[in-house]
């Protein structure tokens, strides 16, 4: 497992690919955040009625609270480069020389699903923290930082890790089971979408207390910062999501590969 988890993380960090990821989760935070600035520079000389918007309209926290959702700029990206990546493995030839080599399917799969896991969680947080620090400078944070405010930040990033683990597992799932590219990409992008627009579309019920809301993933992660409401139940609830739904993908995921005919 060690020497597939090495050789895994080399091909991925030394890819072009890689490299041009790395550069648009650097970049696209900066220009997000400048289009909202020049959003607010804009509408400065534009008034509503008596009332005119100006830099105030935004807040950093707010902007903050949809950085994890998997419908997102990198939400999108990022499980795009990891069924290509791994599709890359299979069309390749990789994958049947790993099987050649007496690398059980299983550990292949597995290698696969943490590296995965881990470049989608380093990029993602990378991408947020610059987010947050660069928008953080230009507009008001919104909020006082209090110590109830520092533990819904550490509960929304932790989360926001999980839910793009839940996608890379995903992601994984389907690259190692549908031969061609395309298809698995398609599905991969559909999945994260849904999930979002169903998330949205339940933040909207008046009952935005009930903390089994949580089971939906990507639930926790759409907004909670706005809301205001995050205990603690909620945040172990969709933790616990996360870990079940992502363990049954990989579970569904890892028996369809074992029984995959690799030419």
């Amino acid at each position: 497992m060690g020497k597939l988890l090495k050789a895994d993380f080399y091909r991925i960090i030394k890819s072009k690919l890689f490299l041009i990821v790395c550069i648009i989760t650097a970049v696209f935070p900066v220009i997000t955040t400048l289009l909202y600035l020049f959003v607010t520079e804009i509408m400065k000389v534009v008034e509503t009625g008596t009332q005119a918007f100006n830099v105030g309209s935004f807040a950093a926290r707010d902007l903050l609270s949809d950085s994890f959702l998997m419908s997102s700029n990198m939400g999108l990206i990022l499980p795009i480069f990891i069924t290509i990546f791994i599709g890359m493995d299979v069309s390749n030839g990789t994958l049947r020389n790993k099987i050649i080599a007496g690398r059980s399917r299983t550990s292949i799969y597995i290698s696969h699903l943490i590296s995965s896991c881990t470049i989608s969680g380093v990029l993602m947080l990378a991408n947020v923290l610059i987010f947050f620090g660069f928008s953080s400078l230009i507009f008001s944070y919104g909020h006082p930082i209090d110590q109830g405010e520092l533990v819904r930040l550490l509960f929304f990033f932790i989360t926001g890790l999980f839910t793009f683990f839940f996608s890379a597992s995903i992601s994984t799932a389907l690259s190692l089971t549908i031969k061609h590219t395309a298809p698995a990409v398609i599905i991969t992008v559909v999945a994260g979408m849904g999930l979002s627009i169903i998330s949205s579309v339940v933040h909207m019920s008046p009952d935005l207390t009930n903390k089994w809301l949580c089971l939906i993933p990507s639930y926790t992660n759409n907004g909670f910062l706005a809301s205001g409401y995050f205990p603690a139940s909620s945040f172990a609830i969709g933790i616990l999501s996360y870990v079940f739904f992502g363990a049954v993908i990989t579970f569904i995921g890892l028996k369809l590969f074992n029984k995959q005919d690799i030419k």
